[in-house]
């Protein structure tokens, strides 16, 4: 039992913070949509000056509220982009700094590569000295040469002379266990030369890759700092058409609002949008508003105990829907509900008359749909046949009756409604012009 009655004010709950919210969203989408037709229709009646000066007073009344809001919206887009861009490039920034120190990184097995090649190098020309001096003729000559020629790098001067040394050795004063030991020192130290070199390679490799990395983010960084010099050109022209000081971009910068739910330019948006659209807007909104009001009446009248979540949400779907029925009544012209005069495209939808309606639509929607039904009968001529003829026996009935049939009382009443008193008073002509 308290399992029950725990689900059931949890229930409760959430029905009650549903109502609750739904009447937020709907009041502010009427009062958004009214305010904004409001604003529309009092700048095309009454638009503002686009500036006041010293000089020419009163500068270019401007009607075209839709070019302004473009324009200031265009702006606004432009400088909300320079922002995106300027927080990309302190980010890419901070990237170069990172990858600056990351090449600097690099260098360092670079360096600790080219050290352990040179040790390398320096060994073997050490031990190479033994082989050196059983070298003869030109040989001997070249490998001086060779060990003295600071244009050589220390691998290619060892590789040099390694190969002078072997292209001498059959020559030279030596014997077989002095001749296999060189093979040996050779192989050796080639091999150890070709590891030293590939890991010299490697760490180049590496640090050219950090290095491109970074010229993509340096190029990254040009290419948005021209993106924001195109964007101060764009929006210097802008500004031309629509002055910083113009009353136009201060009256259209008052619409901006700051909320944590919606855009800043929500209003803006509205009021860009044509009536008739508004229009419509309101009558939604108010056609589901008229829902709610119906269904909180119920629910905390306590007269109805079979109200649940789904039953809101699909009334509200039905006001929405008879809303937007009574809004194409109105646009076909099947209900009078237009303000305006003159001409034909002088005339638009009254748009307090449409949301009453609406309204009254969601709170009555069972009314709405019979009253919608009935006009849909007359439209395609769907009407009961057999009340036409119920009624036309009914006339047979009448031209059959005998005279001596009881009076109407009605038509009694009306017949000693329409004798004249004679107990009244002569009318008085009233006097006649002279």
């Amino acid at each position: 039992m308290a399992d029950t009655t725990a689900l059931t004010r949890a229930s409760s709950l959430w029905l009650g913070t549903t109502v609750v919210a739904l009447y937020i969203l709907f009041v502010s989408a009427v009062t958004f949509g009214f305010g904004s037709y409001i604003y529309r229709t009092a700048w095309q009646n009454d638009p503002p000056v686009m500036m006041i000066t010293d000089v020419d007073g009163e500068v270019a009344a401007d009607t075209d509220i839709d070019n302004n809001i473009f324009l200031l919206r265009r702006e606004q887009a432009l400088e909300a982009d320079k922002l995106l861009l300027a927080a990309e490039i302190r980010d890419r920034r901070v990237q170069l700094a990172d990858n600056a120190a990351q090449v600097k990184v690099s260098y360092g097995p670079i360096a600790r590569a080219n050290e352990a090649m040179r040790v390398h190098v320096n060994v073997v020309i050490a031990d190479l000295t033994e082989f050196q001096y059983l070298l003869t003729g030109t040989f001997r000559a070249r490998y001086d040469v060779i060990l003295d020629d600071v244009d050589l790098k220390p691998h290619g001067k060892l590789v040099a002379l390694l190969d002078l040394t072997e292209q001498g050795m059959p020559d030279a004063d030596a014997d077989a266990e002095t001749q296999a030991r060189f093979v040996d020192l050779s192989a050796a130290a080639r091999v150890t030369l070709a590891e030293r070199l590939a890991e010299i390679e490697s760490a180049g490799a590496a640090s050219h890759k950090i290095q491109q990395a970074g010229e993509v983010v340096l190029g990254e960084i040009r290419e948005r700092e021209e993106k924001i010099k195109r964007h101060d050109e764009n929006i210097g022209v802008l500004r031309t058409a629509l002055p910083l000081a113009s009353v136009v971009r201060a009256r259209l910068s008052s619409l901006s609002i700051q909320t944590w739910i919606l855009p800043d330019d929500i209003l803006l948006r509205l009021v860009s949008f044509p009536t008739i659209f508004l229009t419509l807007i309101v009558t939604i909104a108010a056609g589901a508003l008229g829902t709610v009001v119906a269904f909180s009446r119920r629910y905390y009248s306590g007269t109805d105990t079979g109200l649940t979540m789904s039953r809101l949400f699909v009334n509200v779907g039905e006001g929405i829907a008879a809303a937007i029925a009574i809004f194409l009544f109105s646009g076909a012209g099947m209900l009078a509900l237009t303000q305006g005069g003159g001409s034909a495209s002088d005339v638009e939808l009254s748009p307090y008359t449409v949301a009453f309606v609406a309204f009254l639509s969601g709170f009555m929607a069972e009314d709405a749909f019979a009253a919608i039904q009935a006009a849909g009968k007359r439209i395609f001529n769907t009407e009961d046949k057999g009340a036409d003829k119920n009624e036309d026996k009914a006339k047979a009935a009448d031209t059959t009756a005998p005279d001596d049939a009881a009076p109407d009382p009605v038509e009694e009443i009306a017949e000693i409604e329409l004798q004249p008193d004679p107990n009244a008073p002569d009318p008085v002509e009233p006097p006649k012009p002279t």
